[in-house]
């Protein structure tokens, strides 16, 4: 797999960040943000070097980022290298569903295996999903026996997905790009 590459100055992205940070994040918590971003792995000793502070320090500020949900370092696919398909829907939620249905139907979103993201919208009539699988015809199969003969869809479009310049606030390196 290629390497991930930043695609933004850091110094415009810490002063946006401290902008809308502005009353919960000092200048550290966004530096960790920033450095475990770019390298997830890290140790506490490493973070420590990184921001110029000691081990403990660097421990507790990161674990707090954490434990607010501010702050989660996961393992992410990047699909394009995989030589998956994925596909974005957009469901349309029927405007008769009652809120009951509507969590039962993210539930079962967030539950199977082949959807790896769910987007909520502020209207609750909409909803984003993503998909990804092998090719697209087991896909396209699978998205229909998801969405088919549920009340609450009112209608659903399919976005199969070309690639992704930048995806996680950095731009991915295709194999396309050799």
């Amino acid at each position: 797999m290629k390497d991930l590459q930043s695609n933004i100055d850091e110094d415009e992205e810490f002063e946006f960040l401290k902008s809308v940070f502005h009353d919960g994040w000092d200048d550290m918590d966004l530096k960790i943000y920033q450095i475990l971003r770019e390298e997830g792995r890290m140790t506490d000793t490493e973070l420590a070097e990184e921001l110029g502070t000691s081990i403990t320090t660097a421990r507790r500020r990161r674990t707090k980022l954490q434990d607010d949900g501010y702050l989660m370092v996961v393992a992410q696919l990047n699909l394009q290298e995989t030589e998956m398909v994925y596909t974005d829907v957009l469901v349309e939620i029927n405007k008769d569903s009652n809120p009951e249905e509507l969590d039962k139907f993210i539930d079962d979103a967030i539950h199977n295996v082949r959807i790896y993201e769910v987007t909520q919208y502020l209207d609750n009539q909409q909803l984003l999903i993503r998909f990804y699988e092998e090719n697209l015809k087991k896909m396209t199969d699978h998205i229909n026996e998801f969405l088919m003969d549920r009340n609450i869809v009112e209608d659903y479009t399919l976005l199969p997905a070309a690639r992704s310049p930048k995806a996680w606030n950095r731009v991915l390196i295709s194999n396309q790009d050799d």
